[in-house]
């Protein structure tokens, strides 16, 4: 019908003969660019703002954090449609000329295969992306899965395309993957165990985004950012950037601080070591002085300490083991709920270790290490009011001395 009204049109004006079929041939294209371009403009200009609405009615954030997944997906989308509708149009518009409708028809699968292709890995990358703005700390690890899908839709996607050129069954190119299975296993040998190790680390919930790892074989110590297919990655606190394989984590062994993180506290382990040549027993006369400073008023005050000075054998590192103890435990930032313990550990050439077991109640490194600091700052400067001294080598003294 259509060639026939075109070729009253060429008779209308007056057309040559020889000519009318290359005039039919021109609009019939000119009829297929319009067509696929008025497709194109339609399904785009109404596709992105529902992929919007459905997003909007998932989180209202996910409209603005997806814009670029958004704007892939429909893109890719808008040239399927278009593509079907010229598909159905070629026996109509070029019935004439069965081999440039066989051959366009061809191009044409090979357009649908490409875009459907892209398509599908836009939606992979647009849920994965979705997923990860509605669920802040996933268990799931959906970087590698999606990347496994997309790297399974780009293998199929292929295969398609390369039988549609050949014009041979896609059945034929899969029985011939068959004799390459070795050199299929060696190319993606990471992909592969990268999978493997994902759900691995999924199942038994090992590591999660914004976990705390640290690595020393890959110079690995921050946060996890990311837990790809074949990588992760990690940024450590000098702010570099370092890349693990996914599969490393299950082969290699690494510390993980979200234990801590998900505790009542932060542990502090540190020792003093006492100079093993000022410890001695307290005569009577220096307690009562002790008991005058009003900074040891309350300390003195306490059961414990009275029954310890009861006896006639009080030393003073007992009574400042008793002295650090009463002071964790009066700690604001300290959490009493936790393992609190003062204790001597064995003697060494460095002199007696007295060593402070306790739990910071604030978790944040820099609190942390504030924390830490203020308390040993206390009890150094605590130390000659028991008539005790921190060990410090000769050496560094006579140098000191000589220097002043």
């Amino acid at each position: 019908m259509l060639n026939e009204l075109l070729t009253l049109l060429a008779n209308s004006i007056m057309l040559p003969e020889r000519w009318h079929h290359i005039f039919i041939l021109g609009c019939n294209i000119l009829i297929a660019v319009f067509v696929v371009a008025l497709c194109f403009m339609l399904v785009r200009a109404w596709l992105r703002p529902i992929l919007a609405r459905i997003l909007d009615k998932l989180d209202g954030r996910l409209t603005h954090e997806t814009e670029r997944e958004r704007r892939s997906l429909a893109s890719h989308l808008a040239h399927l449609l278009p593509a079907l509708v010229l598909q159905a149009l070629l026996p109509v518009l070029f019935s004439q000329n069965e081999h440039l409708s066989a051959v366009l028809g061809v191009l044409v699968w090979l357009y649908l295969y490409l875009f459907l292709g892209l398509a599908v890995a836009a939606a992979i990358t647009l849920i994965a992306k979705s997923y990860a703005h509605l669920v802040p700390n996933p268990t799931i690890p959906y970087q590698g899965i999606s990347q496994l899908l997309k790297l399974l839709t780009f293998i199929v996607f292929s295969i398609l395309i390369i039988s549609t050129t050949l014009g041979k069954s896609p059945t034929l190119l899969l029985s011939g993957l068959g004799a390459l299975t070795a050199v299929l296993l060696l190319v993606f040998k990471d992909a592969i165990l990268g999978f493997v190790a994902s759900i691995q680390i999924a199942v038994n919930n090992m590591v999660n985004v914004g976990d705390w790892i640290e690595m020393p074989k890959y110079g690995a110590d921050g946060d996890v950012t990311e837990i790809a297919l074949t990588t992760v990655k990690v940024r450590n606190w000098d702010n570099t950037i370092t890349t693990i394989p996914t599969y490393a984590l299950i082969s290699d062994s690494f510390k993980n601080w979200r234990g801590m993180q998900q505790s009542g506290g932060r542990r502090i382990k540190r020792a003093i070591n006492i100079d093993i040549n000022t410890i001695r027993f307290i005569k009577s006369p220096e307690l009562e002085k002790l008991q005058q400073r009003q900074r040891l008023h309350d300390f003195f005050q306490q059961q414990d300490v009275r029954d310890l000075l009861s006896s006639d054998d009080v030393t003073n590192i007992a009574l400042f083991r008793y002295y650090v103890r009463w002071t964790l435990r009066h700690h604001p930032s300290i959490n009493q709920d936790m393992t609190l313990m003062v204790r001597q550990l064995q003697p060494t050439e460095v002199g007696l270790p007295v060593e402070i077991y306790c739990f910071s109640a604030d978790k944040n490194w820099l609190n942390y290490e504030a924390i830490q600091a203020d308390i040993f700052d206390k009890l150094f400067a605590i130390l000659p009011v028991f008539d005790l001294a921190a060990f410090q080598r000769i050496g560094s003294r006579q140098s000191l001395t000589q220097g002043s």
